[in-house]
This record gives structure tokens, C-alpha cells and sequence, in this order.
């Protein structure tokens, strides 16, 4: 297989992308990677390359990316929101089918935030074949509390006490301030636009096969929220993969998930 890095145009910024493309017969569909949020996408990375190296092998290309304001791709990360997210996925998406003669269908795959991105792309007709939602966000709100969360936990960290609340972090972003998220700085926008999502009251009009999957330490009870999501999807499968939380700060060094690994590529089989 071959590996490229390059930058692609979005509007007036660019986007850094690797395309990983085989080297042998090459499938007419391709996939497009939605890399879940901030710090969690760091934590993530190796298991998305080797996934994609893993698909590649398998005669499919793979176009991985970078949204404005993150990692290698232009832009600053307080502008970025929601919108800029979906509008940078569907960039990311036309760019895979410029780069890649003989792909005829895209599929969508995403971890946490990143599945909500790629579900939230893949409504109303897109065209999108297959959506693979690795962990979905679904309720935004709670979500992104969590995230304030961590700030709470650095001011503990550093100051002995909290200085400022969850409200008054919402307050000063409303007041044009960011809050500052393990290094990223979030404003205003941003916050509103991911405590907005709520994917149980989206319409969901949605033509792909979907495959929902829940990550969790040990095999347990199904979250009533996903189940509830799955049943708005009339092509749909939901599975449960025994994994580590990879997308966050963990003893384990975790370059592989190898159940979700392999539950997912027997789901792209069928």
C-alpha cells in the first residue's frame, strides 16, 4: 500500500489529509475517516491508522483527515464548530473520489464525536453507502459537560480549588472568552453547537447500511439511548466490542482494538 500526506482546499483554509491506497486490485468503494474530538482524536490515532492500513489490505482506499483547527490542517481551533466539521467531512469526501479514479460509493467511518459527524453527513440522501458509528455521541449536551469537566479537573490540579464552575465557563464563553480543554481553547460556538445534538430527535432519513457499536470494558447491558438510535435506521446493526476506552488516557499502550477490529470487518463482509 502507499501512504501520501497532502493538503486539500476548504474555502479560504486547508485541510491535511493521508490517503492510504493499495497497491493490488483496488475496490469501487472508498472510505472516509471522522476523527472524534480534541484530545481523544490524539489518543485514537494509532488505532485509526492500523484500522485503515487494516482496509486498505483489503483493496479499499482510505482517506483520513485533519478538521480546520486540528492537528496539521490550517485554521485556528476556537473557529472551528459543528458546521465546520461537516463541512470539512463532505470536502474530505469529494477530495477521496478526485484522488481515486474507480470509486463509485463512500463509506463513513467515526469514533465518538466523530460518529456523530459522520451520521449527521451521511442524512438526507447523501449518497453515503455504509456508515460505521464507533461509540456515537448522542446526546451533546451531556457530552460536551463532560468536557467542561476536565477543565474543572485542571483548575484542581493546579490552583487546589475551582476558580470558575461549569456555569461560569458557559458564561464566559457566551461573554466571547474561551475555555481552555486540556490545551484546545473552545469558544462559544463550538459549545453551542455540540450541546445542541441530540440524535434520537434528528429526523435520521437515511438510505446507508449502518453499524452501531458499542465499546465498552466488558460485555454488559446495551446503552436504551443507542438501541432507541438503531431503531431509526431502517438498515441497521448494533454490536458490543469488549475494548479499552483507546480514545482516552489509558495505562495500556493500544495500538490495536482487535474485537472491534474484526466485528467490524465481518459486518463490511456481509
Amino acid at each position: 500500500m502507499t501512504e501520501t500526506p497532502f493538503f486539500f482546499p476548504n474555502g479560504n483554509y486547508r485541510l491535511f489529509g493521508v490517503l492510504h491506497q493499495p497497491t493490488g486490485p483496488v475496490r469501487k468503494e472508498g472510505f472516509v475517516f471522522c476523527a472524534p474530538f480534541a484530545e481523544e482524536k490524539l489518543w485514537a490515532h494509532r488505532v485509526f491508522v492500523n484500522f485503515a492500513r487494516d482496509l486498505t489490505a483489503k483493496g479499499y482506499p482510505v482517506l483520513r483527515f485533519d478538521y480546520m483547527g486540528n492537528g496539521d490542517s490550517e485554521g485556528n481551533f476556537e473557529e472551528s464548530t459543528l458546521d465546520t466539521m461537516l463541512s470539512d467531512t463532505r470536502c474530505a469526501i469529494n477530495t477521496l473520489r478526485e484522488k481515486v479514479s474507480g470509486v463509485e460509493s463512500i463509506n463513513l467511518l467515526g469514533l465518538r464525536l466523530g460518529a456523530t459527524v459522520a451520521s449527521l453527513v451521511g442524512e438526507n440522501g447523501s449518497g453515503i453507502r455504509r456508515l460505521i458509528l464507533w461509540e456515537p455521541v448522542i446526546d451533546g449536551s451531556a457530552y460536551i459537560k463532560e468536557i467542561l469537566r476536565i477543565n474543572l479537573a485542571t483548575q484542581t490540579a493546579v490552583y487546589k480549588k475551582i476558580l470558575h464552575n461549569t456555569d461560569a465557563l458557559i458564561q464566559m464563553m457566551k461573554e466571547g472568552k474561551t475555555v481552555n480543554i486540556e490545551g484546545y481553547e473552545m469558544a462559544w460556538p463550538l459549545y453551542e453547537q455540540i450541546a445542541g445534538i441530540d440524535l434520537n430527535k434528528n429526523g435520521n432519513s437515511c438510505e446507508s447500511r449502518v453499524l452501531f457499536v458499542q465499546i465498552s470494558r466488558k460485555e454488559g447491558n446495551v446503552s436504551e439511548s443507542l438501541k432507541r438510535l438503531k431503531e431509526k435506521y431502517a438498515k441497521s446493526e448494533l454490536a458490543v466490542a469488549v475494548e479499552e476506552p483507546f480514545w482516552k488516557e489509558i495505562k495500556l499502550y493500544y495500538a490495536r482494538a482487535e474485537n472491534l477490529f474484526r466485528l467490524t470487518h465481518d459486518w463490511l463482509s456481509r
